[in-house]
């Protein structure tokens, strides 16, 4: 293989139109910060390009030949490896095959496209895998999620507003509720599939070209459902990494509220949720610690996905850069590594989580969870309006907290003198109704209409979160059925023109 240097881009050389070597600070900052992001789409739309090309006979057939044999000889030596020995600009590709068959055939490859349309199939190649990626891992949770929400249907305990007892829920609930975040997330990400891939490829830098180039076949090389009809649109639009970008941060957020719900409940003063000792770490001088490193972890890396959509806010605030072409997707990239990092210790913490069943229920009966559901009973028992039994109730709990009692400590006859306080005749409530009003169980059971907290609701909401778990497995297969059908058909048409030439 000859040497060629084109440090900075192969077109870029000293004594053409610029009269300087470019700074290697420019080569380090601009050229080489993305290292191994887009080698895969590069390397696809090289060979899909030829291919194109070959076949519409605008190259020579002997020099389409030459160039995929290249291109082929660069796969065995690995195309991460030889792409990035060659410093990381957008057209490496003709580098190398220039530095195997000479700049008279090499300098053939670029006809018809730019470093628009280069870097804007390259990186929809990327973010679509990433997609894929994040699509798989939300199926992923959200079976471990579901699996683990059957365990507990039955399990009791507070649920929290303002990080103070609101009413008693069970753990089951508490995850199916973000089983269907999850749900939406990945309603998300499969829009967000939808608007990026869709192929560039032949609309160059902004008008597309005069060589008579068939953009449907590359499309199809490239396993693109679809195709821009506007060449500017193609080349500077952001929009498809703003929509997974957005995708990335509201599931990231999510994971971050969880995991704080599940670091607190972590804490020796609640002692609800023990997390697995893989994702837990302890203290250089502090024996007894277990420290909750996967919880805390996870809300750093939603830090890390938001610094990035940051700088991908402040990146694109002006529309005369062809940003996607350079540094904008890397922002998405780094945020794709964070969420799927977040996703992957997320599912590990809940898979082999302790849940402290006694304890919750514990927890539960303790600080008036059952208050609303005390009053909803006063209001059907003595129909009184609800907010005078909501006052009424409010009293009995500052009476408990007064006497040092708790909610089972709680008698018809205290109920009355809290009824008094108010002006209000005796309720006479039976011991059996306050009893039931007092039993958090009871509470979660009365709970039965849609989105309640009753077990056979929660059922129920279990299995139509398996069969739409299901049907997104199907979703993912498909399209994964699509690319490597296009994988297959540039090979064979590889194979062919490579073939032909033999004969």
């Amino acid at each position: 293989m000859r040497k060629i240097e084109f440090y900075g881009g192969f077109h870029r050389k000293k004594g053409i139109r610029l009269t300087a070597e470019m700074s290697p600070l420019l080569g380090k900052y601009f050229y080489g910060a993305d290292k191994g992001t887009r080698w895969k789409g590069l390397q696809m739309f090289d060979n899909a390009h030829t291919v194109m090309l070959t076949e519409e006979g605008i190259i020579p057939k002997q020099t389409g030949v030459r160039i995929l044999k290249a291109l082929r000889q660069m796969e065995s030596g690995g195309v991460q490896k030889v792409r990035e020995e060659l410093d990381n600009p957008l057209d490496c590709g003709e580098g190398y095959v220039t530095s195997i068959v000479g700049p008279e055939l090499g300098g053939w490859m670029n006809c018809g496209r730019s470093y628009g349309d280069l870097g804007g199939v390259a990186y929809r190649v990327d973010t679509r895998d990433a997609i894929i990626a994040t699509m798989k891992e939300l199926i992923n949770i959200r079976k471990t999620f579901l699996e683990k929400a059957e365990e507990h249907i039955d399990t009791i305990m507070p649920g929290y507003s303002h990080l103070q007892h609101a009413e008693p829920i069970t753990f089951g609930f508490y995850l199916v509720s973000w089983v269907h975040q999850f749900e939406r997330d990945f309603e998300r990400f499969r829009c967000a599939y939808k608007h990026t891939n869709i192929s560039p490829a032949g609309c160059a830098i902004l008008t597309t070209t005069d060589f008579p180039i068939n953009r449907k076949r590359t499309q199809e090389l490239l396993g693109f459902d679809d195709m821009y009809t506007n060449a500017r649109d193609a080349i500077w639009t952001i929009d498809y990494l703003e929509e997974t970008l957005s995708a990335f941060m509201g599931m990231i957020r999510a994971l971050s509220r969880a995991a704080g719900d599940l670091d607190i409940w972590h804490t020796s003063e609640f002692c609800m949720v023990e997390h697995p000792d893989a994702f837990c770490g302890s203290s250089y001088i502090m024996p007894q610690k277990k420290n909750a490193y996967g919880a805390e972890c996870i809300r750093w890396l939603n830090a890390n996905v938001l610094g990035n959509v940051m700088t991908f806010i402040a990146a694109t605030n002006r529309n005369s850069d062809s940003g996607e072409g350079f540094k904008v997707p890397i922002c998405l990239f780094h945020a794709f590594e964070s969420c799927l990092g977040a996703l992957q210790i997320m599912n590990g913490i809940v898979k082999d989580a302790i849940v402290r069943r006694e304890r919750m229920r514990e927890r539960t009966e303790m600080f008036w969870a059952q208050a609303s559901t005390l009053a909803n009973m006063i209001v059907r028992e003595k129909e009184i309006p609800f907010r005078l039994a909501h006052d009424i109730v409010g009293v009995l709990v500052k009476m408990t907290y007064d006497e040092g009692k708790k909610p089972k400590d709680v008698d018809t006859k205290m109920l009355n003198r809290a009824a008094k306080k108010l002006g209000v005749q005796p309720l006479n409530l039976s011991e059996e109704t306050l009893r039931k009003a007092l039993d958090p169980a009871m509470v979660v059971r009365s709970k039965k209409i849609i989105g309640g907290t009753a077990p056979e609701r929660v059922k129920e909401d279990i299995t139509s979160s398996f069969e739409r778990m299901h049907q997104d497995k199907e979703v993912v297969a498909a399209i994964e059925v699509n690319i490597a059908t296009a994988e297959k058909k540039l090979r064979a048409a590889i194979d062919r023109i490579i073939g032909e030439h033999r004969q």
